[in-house]
């Protein structure tokens, strides 16, 4: 079994596992318990419905792909209100590469995993709302056979802050901007959308962004549509993916977020 920057294949997955079980633990006690407590007199808002929101998302190009699932929730009022945040998310994806191993060129399957436990706060400002979270991530990745020259080519925990916002441009417009990093392997991505609705229902418009770690940057371009309901939203998203410098490598996503 290959090693991957001082840990064992074995000991990686055991520690994803267990930040992810930790999560979804979390997770369900909340969802199973919530419309119980909700009944009993004198609660707080916590216990409250339209206080959470989850999304699970996908991801494929020519040589990638990846899932990904997490909640927000607000433990002190409505999740479409100002206040505290709470975010658990976590991932699992699998890619290819052309590396260089004990002297020659070799294709390198990798797998990859992230988990997320964040803390953050929301604020509108008019036609402006604001996300902002910090807090712990995990990202690990395998690599088969072991690339020595990948710098990402095993497991880091660090620090993580992430930054949304979503404009309202008109009744028509909107603009939504979202950032993040986090120290594990120095893992960054950037994305701009700017939509504009054609009904109440359905939105398209562009998207790019940049995105990467210590072993490559990355860059994108492309277009999305939007159906939007009361209760979440539906993206589909599609473009052009690759090293910044050019890139050629067709893209698609899906994500479903709903709130609850």
């Amino acid at each position: 079994m290959p090693r991957t920057g001082g840990f064992s294949a074995r000991a990686l997955t055991h520690r994803f596992a267990a930040w992810v079980s930790s999560a979804f633990v979390a997770l369900l006690f909340v969802a199973v318990t919530r419309p119980a407590l909700a009944q009993i007199g004198g609660l707080p808002s916590p216990f409250q419905t339209n206080t959470a929101e989850t999304w699970t998302g996908a991801e494929a190009t020519r040589h990638s792909w990846s899932t990904y699932t997490g909640i927000n929730w607000s433990p002190f009022g409505k999740i479409t209100q100002d206040g505290l945040r709470l975010r658990l998310a976590g991932g699992y994806g699998e890619y290819r590469y052309a590396g260089n191993v004990e002297g020659t060129t070799q294709s390198i399957y990798g797998t990859a995993a992230f988990a997320d436990l964040l803390v953050g706060y929301q604020r509108g400002f008019g036609p402006l709302t604001l996300k902002a979270f910090a807090g712990a991530t995990f990202d690990g990745h395998l690599l088969d056979p072991f690339d020595e020259a990948s710098k990402v080519g095993g497991a880091a925990t660090g620090a993580k802050g992430v930054l949304e916002s979503w404009l309202n441009l008109s009744p028509d417009t909107f603009a939504q901007f979202d950032l993040s990093y986090a120290t594990a392997h120095q893992t960054y991505n950037s994305r701009l959308r700017v939509g504009y609705r054609l009904n109440r229902v359905f939105s398209i418009g562009l998207e790019g962004g940049a995105f990467g770690n210590l072993a490559a940057n990355n860059g994108r371009g492309g277009a999305f549509a939007r159906y939007e309901w009361l209760g979440g939203e539906l993206s589909l998203s599609g473009g052009i993916s690759g090293d910044i410098a050019a890139p050629r490598n067709p893209y698609g996503t899906l994500v479903y977020l709903t709130r609850f």
